[in-house]
C-alpha cells in the first residue's frame, strides 16, 4: 500500500497540503486542533522511524494540519488597533503612504497599491499599519513604485456584491492584503519622488523604463504596446481592439508573462548553453554538459522575471522553471510529474493563496496535462523511432509534438477557462499554432536578446526590437483574422464544481486507459486480484461517470426546463435595480440591468449580472423590460443585449441623450431584437401561467405636457402574478408618479411583494402608496453606503409601521423567491438580524 501511495511521493502530500489550505479557507478558526494535529502526528512520525516502521496516513495528516495553519495569516481573527481597516469608510482624512508596485493604467485611470503610514485627522497624526487601493482620476501624475504619496480622501471598505456564488472580491483583497479603495484626483495628490534611496528594486524599475522608451522608439504604437506587455510585464498600453482579438482566439495567455515565456526563455537559454558547453572537453567529459546549460539558464530566467516586473504571476513562474532546472542536477532518471509537484509545493508553502489564483491553476493545470498528454499517447512511443527516419519525418514529429503541446494545454485548462471567463475559443488549437511559436519564441527571444545587448550595442539592440515589431505585426494580423471569424469564440454557461471535478476524472481514466494500451500493463493481467481490479477500475470508472452525466443533465432539464414555479431574483447590483424572473417551463423575463454611469469603469452587466445568469445556465432572455433610461437601471443591460439570445424589449420609449441609450439602440438594431412601440405592448398577458400586468404609465403619456412625468416618474410599473402571490416592480416612480399611479390602478397595486421605488428615497414610498400596494414583504435595491444614503430612514419606518418584512440589497445581498402561486419562499444571500 505504501508503494502505491507514494509512487511518487511529493504528489499525496501537496495533495493533502492543498486540501488542508481549502479546508483553513472555508472553515476556520480551529487553529489550535491543527497545532494539536502537527504535534501528535510528527511526534509519531518520530517514533515510526525510530523503530524502522512505515506511515501512510500520518505523513497526509501532517500536511494537511501545514496547509490548515499557512492559510489563517491571511484571515486573522483581530487586527492591529493602528489598522487601516478601523479606518474605513468614515470621513476624509489627509493620508501618507508608500507605492509598493508599479502603478497601472486602466480605462483612463492611474491605479496603484498603497502601504499606509500616517492618517490625520483633525490635525491629529496616527501612525498606521496596511495597505489600501488607491484610483486617481483625470491628470495622471508620474508615480513609481516606492514613491511616498500624499493626498486626502475618505476610504472605502472592500465590499462584495452579494449574490449567490459570485466572485469573492474581499477575499480576493484579502490574498493581496488590501484592506479598503482611495479615490483622488491627480491635482489633488502631492508626490515626494525616491530618489534618495537607491537599491536594487530602484535599479530594475530604471532599467524597465530605460528598455520601454526605446521599445517607444524602435516600434510603432499598437505593436509598441504587445512588446511592453511581452518584455518587462506592463499591458497598459495594449488596445482594447487587440485585447479582444486575443481573447477570442484563446491566446490572451500570451499578453501575460507566465509559464509560457519564461518556459521558452529556459527552453532556448538551456538549448544555447548546452550547444556553448558542448565545444568544451572539461564538460563533455565529466557528462556536464545539461548541467551546466541548467545552471546557466537559471541566468536569464531570474533576469527576464525581473525585467517584467516580478508580478507574483511571475515570480511563481520563475520558482516552477528553476525547479525544473535545478532537477537536471540529479543524477538519476528525473519524473517530471513529481518534479511539477515540487514546484507546486514550494509556490503555496511561500504563498498559500496562490492555490486559488488564476494564473496558478491555469499554469499547472497546462504543464500537467501536456505532460500526462505526451508520455501517454501514442506520440511517446513514436518518438523512439525519430532517428530511423530522415529529416522530413523528424520535421513531420516536431509539428505533432507542438500541435499536441498546445492540444493537451487547451483540453487540460478547458472547464477552468469555462468557469472564469465564460468563453471557449473554437480556433484556439488553430491560433496558438501560430501565436506561440511567432510571438512566444521569435518576439520574446528577440526582444530579450535586445535587452541583454543594449549596454554593448544599441544599433543592434534597436534592430532587434524593429525585427520583433515586424514578426509580431504580421502575428497580429493572423490573430486579428482568426478573432474576425464569426465562430471564433462562444459564451458559455458556468461549470458547477461536481461538473469540473467530473471532467478532470474522466480524462484521468481516459489517460490510465490509453496507459494500458501502450502495453505497460500487460505483465500484470496475471497477477492478483488487487493488480486485475486496478487494470478495470478505469472502465467501472468511466461507466460510473456516464451515470453521474445522465443525473447531472437531468437535475438541469428540471431546474431550467421542468419547473412549474415562479422563481424571482433581486439582484445585488449596488446602486442600481436588477430582478430576474424565472417562469414556469424556462421562460426568463431579466427586469432592469443596474450600472454604474460609466460602463468602462465597472460593467454591472459584465461583472455580475452575465456571471449570475451563467451559473445558472441560463444563455437566452426571452423578454427584457427596462423600467426607464436611467443608467442605473439601463447600462447593465447593454453587455446582456450583446451577448445574450434576447429575444425582446420591453419600453416605455421615453428617448434618452446618453451613450448608454444610444448603445442600447444600436445594439438591437444590430442583433434584430424585437421591441415593440410602447403603444402597440399588450398591457395583459399570460406566459406560462404566470399573468403580466403593465400599470404604469399611460400607453399616450408622452402626450402629456406635466413636466414631473418625464424621466423617474415615466417608470414602468409592472405586476406580475402566479396564483395568489403578486410581484410589484415600480422602476423609480416618485410620489407624483406613485400618486397618480394609485389613481389609475386602484386595487391592483395589491401585491405581496413589493420591490420599493426609487431604491427607497425620501422622494417616494408615500403612506398612500404603500397603504394601496399593502405588501407582506418590501425589497429595497441599493448600494451598500451609498452616497445618496439610500433607504431614507423615514421610508424604512413607514414599511415596518405596517409590518412589512424589509430586506435590502446592500445588507443581505440578492433576494430570491419562489412560489408555487400558494407559498412563497424567501431566501437572502446574507442573513442579518433584520431578515
Amino acid at each position: 500500500m505504501i508503494r502505491d501511495v507514494y509512487f511518487r511521493p511529493v504528489i499525496p502530500l501537496l495533495l493533502s497540503m492543498m486540501a488542508g489550505i481549502s479546508c483553513g479557507l472555508f472553515f476556520d478558526g480551529h487553529s489550535t486542533w491543527a497545532y494539536l494535529s502537527i504535534t501528535c502526528s510528527a511526534g509519531l512520525l518520530l517514533i515510526r522511524a525510530i523503530r524502522n516502521k512505515t506511515a501512510v496516513f500520518l505523513p497526509l495528516l501532517l500536511f494537511f494540519s501545514l496547509g490548515y495553519l499557512s492559510i489563517q495569516p491571511w484571515f486573522p481573527e483581530t487586527l492591529p488597533l493602528n489598522h487601516i481597516s478601523r479606518y474605513t469608510d468614515t470621513s476624509p482624512v489627509n493620508i501618507s503612504g508608500r507605492v509598493t508596485e508599479s502603478p497601472e493604467i486602466r480605462d483612463n485611470r492611474l491605479l496603484f497599491e498603497l502601504s499606509v503610514q500616517t492618517i490625520d485627522i483633525d490635525g491629529k497624526v496616527i501612525p498606521i499599519s496596511g495597505k489600501i487601493n488607491v484610483r486617481v482620476l483625470n491628470n495622471i501624475p508620474d508615480i513609481s513604485a516606492g514613491d511616498m504619496v500624499f493626498f486626502k480622501s475618505g476610504i472605502r471598505s472592500v465590499r462584495n456584491f452579494n449574490n449567490p456564488g459570485g466572485f469573492d472580491y474581499e477575499r480576493h483583497m484579502a490574498f493581496k492584503g488590501i484592506s479598503g479603495t482611495a479615490y483622488v484626483t491627480g491635482d489633488e495628490i502631492s508626490i515626494e519622488k525616491n530618489e534618495e534611496n537607491i537599491n536594487v528594486k530602484w535599479l530594475i524599475g530604471y532599467a524597465r523604463n530605460k528598455f520601454s522608451i526605446m521599445i517607444d522608439s524602435a516600434a510603432s504604437a499598437g505593436e509598441a504596446g504587445v512588446l511592453k506587455a511581452l518584455l518587462i510585464g506592463d499591458q497598459n498600453f495594449i488596445s482594447p481592439e487587440v485585447r479582444e482579438d486575443f481573447n477570442r482566439t484563446g491566446t490572451s495567455h500570451i499578453l501575460a508573462i507566465s509559464g509560457l515565456h519564461i518556459g521558452i526563455v529556459a527552453a532556448v537559454s538551456f538549448l544555447l548553453f548546452k550547444k556553448i558547453l558542448s565545444f568544451f572537453n572539461l564538460f563533455l567529459w565529466n557528462a556536464w554538459t545539461r548541467k551546466g546549460a541548467a545552471i546557466l539558464s537559471l541566468i536569464p530566467v531570474i533576469i527576464y522575471g525581473l525585467l517584467a516586473g516580478m508580478s507574483p504571476s511571475t515570480q511563481r513562474a520563475v520558482i516552477m522553471v528553476s525547479v525544473f532546472l535545478l532537477s537536471f542536477l540529479i543524477e538519476k532518471e528525473n519524473d517530471v510529474i513529481n518534479t511539477l509537484a515540487v514546484a507546486a509545493m514550494l509556490i503555496i508553502a511561500i504563498h498559500p493563496p496562490s492555490l486559488f489564483l488564476v494564473s496558478f491553476q491555469f499554469s499547472f493545470l497546462s504543464v500537467l496535462f501536456i505532460i500526462l498528454g505526451m508520455q501517454k499517447t501514442l506520440y511517446r512511443a513514436n518518438k523512439r523511432n525519430d532517428a530511423d527516419g530522415g529529416w522530413r519525418n523528424r520535421l513531420q514529429k516536431k509539428t505533432a509534438a507542438f500541435f499536441l503541446v498546445s492540444f493537451f494545454a487547451i483540453i487540460g485548462t478547458l472547464p477552468v477557462v469555462m468557469y472564469y471567463f465564460n468563453q471557449v475559443s473554437l480556433v484556439g488549437l488553430a491560433a496558438n499554432c501560430v501565436a506561440v511559436p511567432l510571438i512566444g519564441f521569435a518576439v520574446v527571444s528577440a526582444g530579450l536578446l535586445s535587452f541583454f545587448i543594449y549596454p554593448v550595442s544599441s544599433f543592434i539592440s534597436v534592430w532587434l526590437i524593429e525585427a520583433s515589431s515586424v514578426i509580431l505585426g504580421v502575428s497580429l494580423e493572423f490573430i486579428k483574422y482568426f478573432a474576425k471569424l464569426p465562430f471564433a469564440a462562444i459564451k458559455t454557461v458556468t461549470p458547477s464544481f461536481f461538473e469540473i471535478a467530473w471532467y478532470y476524472l474522466l480524462l484521468g481514466a481516459v489517460f490510465f486507459i490509453l496507459q494500458g494500451t501502450n502495453g505497460k500493463n500487460e505483465g500484470k493481467r496475471d497477477g492478483n486480484v488487487f493488480e486485475r481490479v486496478k487494470l478495470r477500475a478505469p472502465f467501472i470508472a468511466i461507466v460510473l461517470l456516464i451515470i453521474a452525466a445522465f443525473a447531472d443533465t437531468w437535475y438541469w432539464l428540471d431546474k431550467r426546463f421542468l419547473h412549474d414555479d415562479l422563481k424571482v431574483s433581486v439582484i445585488d447590483v449596488g446602486q442600481g435595480t436588477s430582478a430576474l424572473l424565472e417562469l414556469p417551463y424556462s421562460y426568463n423575463v431579466l427586469v432592469d440591468g443596474g450600472g454604474f454611469s460609466d460602463n468602462s469603469v465597472f460593467d454591472v452587466g459584465q461583472r455580475i449580472i452575465a456571471p449570475f445568469l451563467w451559473r445558472m445556465k441560463i444563455k437566452t432572455i426571452d423578454t427584457i423590460v427596462l423600467s426607464h433610461n436611467d443608467s442605473d437601471h439601463l447600462n447593465g443591460l447593454l453587455y446582456i443585449a450583446d451577448n445574450f439570445n434576447v429575444k425582446e424589449i420591453w419600453f416605455n420609449g421615453e428617448a434618452a441623450d446618453s451613450v448608454g441609450y444610444r448603445r442600447l439602440l444600436e445594439i438591437i438594431k444590430e442583433k434584430n431584437i424585437k421591441m415593440e412601440e410602447f403603444k402597440e405592448i399588450k398591457r395583459d398577458r399570460t406566459i406560462n401561467g404566470t399573468m403580466f400586468k403593465i400599470l404604469y404609465p399611460e400607453s399616450g403619456f408622452k402626450e402629456k405636457r406635466e413636466k414631473w412625468r418625464k424621466g423617474d416618474n415615466s417608470s414602468l410599473v409592472i405586476k406580475v402574478v402566479l396564483g395568489s402571490k403578486s410581484f410589484l416592480f415600480t422602476g423609480d416612480i416618485k410620489a407624483k408618479g406613485e400618486s397618480d399611479l394609485v389613481k389609475t390602478a386602484g386595487s391592483s397595486l395589491k401585491s405581496t411583494v413589493l420591490v420599493v421605488p426609487h431604491h427607497g428615497s425620501k422622494s417616494s414610498s408615500t403612506d398612500e402608496f404603500i397603504a394601496k400596494v399593502h405588501p407582506e414583504i418590501a425589497i429595497i435595491s441599493a448600494g451598500w453606503k451609498n452616497r445618496y444614503k439610500f433607504p431614507h430612514p423615514e421610508v424604512l419606518k413607514r414599511y415596518k409601521e405596517r409590518k412589512c418584512r424589509v430586506f435590502r440589497t446592500d445588507e443581505n445581498g440578492a433576494v430570491i423567491m419562489s412560489t408555487d402561486g400558494k407559498a412563497l419562499a424567501v431566501t437572502p444571500t446574507v442573513v442579518n438580524e433584520n431578515s
